[in-house]
C-alpha cells in the first residue's frame, strides 16, 4: 500500500512538472544565428520557434552536440540544410546529421567531388529521397520569414565539369535577411572571388559577416571588408596548422571597429 502511494505521488508530481519541463525547452520565437563550435570546420544552425535551418556540417559528428543542445529534444526534423561547397570541413558532419535527423530540403551549389565522403552524403540524400536544390547566382529563396540571397557561384557548375573545379572558389555565398537584419555567408572563397562581389555593388552592408576560410590570410580582403562594413564578425576555427585565424585578418577587423566572434573561444550564439 506504501509503495502504491508513493507511485501515485510520483505520477502527481510529474504531471504538475510538466508544463514546467516544457517550458523550460520550448524553443524561442526569434532568430538565433549559432556558431558551432565543430573544430576547424564550418557549422552554423538558424533557430527560429521549431523552424532551423543547417549551414555545412563541420568535418565530423562534432555537429550533433551542437543540435543537441540547441533544439527541442523531441525536434528530431531539420528544415533545411545549405552546404557551401564539398569539402570535408563543412560537409563530413552532415552525413551524421542525415543520419540522425529527417531533413525536409538540402541546397548545395552543385559542385561534385571524387570522395568518400561525398558519396556516402549523396547516397543518404537519395536513399532519404531528399530534394536537392543547386543554387548560383540571382537565386533567392524564402522561408519561414527568412530570405536568402545568393551572390555565388555565377552559373551553376553540373555534370563532368562540376569534378574539375576547385571547390573553395566555388563556396556558395549568400546574405540572409530577417525583420532589416543582416548575415552574410560566405564559404571559403578567396580575394579574387571577393573583389568579384565587391564590385558587382549587389552585396549591401550587413550586420554579420562569416569570414570566409577560417580567418586564411587569402581572403577577407580590406576592399571587400570596406564594402560590407560589418558590424560583427564570426570566426568558424578550431586547431590548424596553418594560423588560422591569421593576425593579419583580425587586425583588418580591429582596425574597423568589428567586434569579433570565434568559434573555438566564444559560445557564439546572436539574436535578430
Amino acid at each position: 500500500m506504501a509503495s502504491l502511494k508513493k507511485y501515485i505521488v510520483v505520477v502527481l508530481a510529474s504531471i504538475l512538472l510538466l508544463p514546467f519541463f516544457f517550458v523550460f525547452y520550448w524553443p524561442e520565437n526569434n532568430l538565433q544565428l549559432i556558431g558551432c563550435n565543430v573544430g576547424q570546420g564550418d557549422a552554423f544552425l538558424l533557430t527560429k520557434g521549431f523552424n532551423q535551418v543547417l549551414i555545412d556540417g563541420g568535418p565530423d559528428s562534432k555537429v550533433l552536440s551542437c543540435l543537441n543542445e540547441n533544439l527541442p529534444f523531441w525536434d528530431r526534423k531539420i528544415e533545411l540544410i545549405i552546404n557551401s561547397h564539398p569539402d570535408k570541413d563543412h560537409l563530413a558532419g552532415l552525413v551524421d546529421v542525415l543520419s540522425f535527423y529527417k531533413i525536409e530540403q538540402i541546397i548545395t551549389n552543385g559542385v561534385e567531388v571524387d570522395r568518400d565522403i561525398f558519396k556516402a552524403f549523396m547516397a543518404l540524400v537519395k536513399k532519404k529521397n531528399i530534394p536537392v536544390f543547386k543554387a548560383k547566382k540571382g537565386d533567392k529563396i524564402k522561408f519561414s520569414n527568412l530570405e536568402f540571397d545568393f551572390y555565388w557561384p555565377e552559373e551553376k557548375v553540373l555534370g563532368a565539369e562540376a569534378y574539375k573545379v576547385k571547390t573553395n572558389e566555388q563556396s556558395l555565398v549568400f546574405l540572409l535577411k530577417y525583420q532589416g537584419k543582416k548575415a552574410l555567408f560566405t564559404g571559403d572563397i578567396s580575394s579574387q572571388e571577393e573583389k568579384v562581389l565587391a564590385k558587382n555593388d549587389l552585396i549591401p552592408r550587413v550586420d554579420v559577416l562569416k569570414i570566409a576560410h577560417h580567418g586564411s590570410k587569402y581572403s577577407t580582403s580590406s576592399e571587400f571588408l570596406e564594402k560590407v562594413n560589418p558590424k560583427i564578425a564570426i570566426i568558424s576555427v578550431g586547431e590548424n596548422s596553418w594560423g588560422h585565424p591569421t593576425k593579419e585578418i583580425l587586425d583588418k577587423l580591429k582596425a574597423l571597429g568589428v567586434k569579433v566572434f570565434r568559434t573555438d573561444e566564444d559560445k557564439v550564439k546572436i539574436k535578430f
